[in-house]
């Protein structure tokens, strides 16, 4: 629906803009007002048309014109913490991307202007409009890896070498720069590749610079984030981490295969993902050394271990997989044997490097079911985000709280979450955006209504 909508609207902007381009001759200024008012009026009567045959709610940015030269041509996605929209310089007759943020977080802006990278995008120009922000961009004609994967491609072994040599050239510059930039927030979600075959780094949100690394609360992404990064810090080496992880992803599931004809990239990986800072490469640049060394096995070798290599691993995968099938228990059993521990006596009872440990293989029971229990995922979420709070690693379970998509509860409990942490005006904003969105629909289950009261005692203290 979304690329239909974009096809129609490009459509249509190409008849205005042969119009505008008609009567430009006339007389510059005046005509060229009219033009941009009557480009503004068709995107907006094309959007409330939009909008009345989808039965939805007209809140598009769409047709809105910034700084009276970028007219928003459509929504094309989300970028971080912001939205990410297609406009149109009416100029320069060039396409931009255009971010939409709070103004609290135009840190990302003042970094971008500090960077220049070809393969990254560009920033030309910046406007603020009431509560937001808007960064324009050069726009990058794309999908992400992520789309593609999910499409069902398979990348090849040179492709994912090409891939990974052009995300440390990145890195080398980025972690170069006067004061280091750490990007912090590496994924396939974030690594966007044109038509023509070529990876850029988008998406700043979660950067920070090198005197920051400890100063602010650092993001990341689960399955992508250092360990460190759980701890509020970030490094070069987390970035390498997240290198690592990604390039992982990208194997898919011919990864045991890509390693055993590449066998330095297996290795790589590993050292990348170290869960030990000390443990990984030092810097981007030492990474990129070791990382053009990785060279396919010979021809003759390859005959030979490659049928050996894929029979063994076949006869072990199926003989797991029927052990694993027979063994799993229901969901709801598994997880309670998992929180029982919590109400145990050595876990309420002894001292805090017990409880410690504890709370950590709990965590590790969880992180197996969310590959155990694939469809369960939401729900396993909330645990760890809960059991991180209670091992005292509020960043950790922030994380987790934001990585949770459609569990019911999981709003409700992170409101409170913030309101345990102090940031109750942020948790207000939560309720308040719910009730905004949804109406009276929304269920008032317990937690809900737990959340609610809570607020309305932490109003009643500030009015106090």
């Amino acid at each position: 629906m979304q690329g239909r909508k974009l096809r129609k609207n490009l459509e249509t902007e190409r008849t205005f803009c042969a119009i505008i381009k008609t009567t430009h001759h006339l007389q510059p200024e005046f005509f060229r007002n009219i033009s941009h008012t009557f480009y503004f009026i068709l995107y907006f009567l094309s959007e409330i048309q939009e909008s009345i045959i989808l039965g939805g709610d007209f809140i598009s940015l769409t047709g809105i014109i910034i700084k009276g030269r970028y007219c928003i041509v459509n929504h094309i996605g989300k970028g971080g913490e912001g939205a990410l929209y297609l406009a149109k310089d009416l100029e320069l007759g060039l396409y931009r991307a255009v971010k939409e943020l709070p103004l609290a977080k135009k840190r990302e802006a003042k970094l971008l202007r500090l960077l220049d990278h070809p393969f990254l995008p560009g920033m030309i120009d910046y406007a603020e409009r009431g509560e937001y922000c808007y960064l324009v961009m050069e726009y990058i004609q794309g999908k992400s890896l992520e789309e593609y994967l999910k499409e069902g491609r398979q990348f090849t072994p040179e492709e994912i070498l090409r891939i990974g040599n052009r995300i440390l050239q990145i890195f080398i510059y980025l972690h170069a720069r006067k004061p280091a930039v750490y990007y912090g927030d590496l994924k396939p979600d974030n690594l966007m590749m044109n038509d023509a075959g070529e990876v850029y780094l988008v998406d700043f949100g979660s950067a920070v610079l090198g005197y920051e690394r400890q100063s602010i609360s650092c993001t990341g992404t689960i399955g992508y984030a250092a360990p460190e990064q759980y701890q509020g810090r970030v490094s070069s080496s987390s970035d390498i981490y997240a290198l690592g992880k990604t390039l992982e992803r990208l194997c898919g599931k011919k990864k045991i295969r890509y390693y055993i004809l590449y066998p330095g990239l297996g290795l790589f990986i590993r050292k990348c993902c170290c869960g030990r800072e000390d443990k990984r490469w030092r810097t981007a640049k030492e990474a990129e050394e070791a990382f053009a060394g990785i060279h396919p096995v010979s021809l003759k070798l390859k005959n030979v271990l490659i049928p050996a290599a894929l029979i063994l691993l076949t006869a072990i995968a199926a003989g797991r997989s029927q052990t694993e099938e027979k063994k799993l228990p229901p969901f709801d059993s598994a997880l309670s044997g998992v929180t029982a521990w919590y109400y145990s006596m050595p876990y309420r009872s002894s001292g805090t490097g017990v409880s410690e440990e504890i709370s950590f293989l709990i965590e590790e029971a969880l992180q197996r079911m969310t590959k155990q229990y694939a469809n369960k995922e939401d729900q396993i979420l909330l645990f760890l985000a809960r059991n991180s709070e209670l091992k005292g690693n509020n960043a950790k379970a922030e994380i987790c709280y934001k990585e949770i998509k459609k569990e019911a509860e999981a709003v409700p409990a992170y409101g409170l979450f913030l309101i345990r942490q102090g940031r109750a005006e942020e948790s207000r904003e939560i309720y308040d955006g719910c009730i905004e969105e949804n109406g009276e629909e929304i269920p008032e289950t317990y937690t809900r209504k737990v959340w609610r009261k809570k607020l309305e005692r932490e109003e009643e203290k500030t009015d106090n």
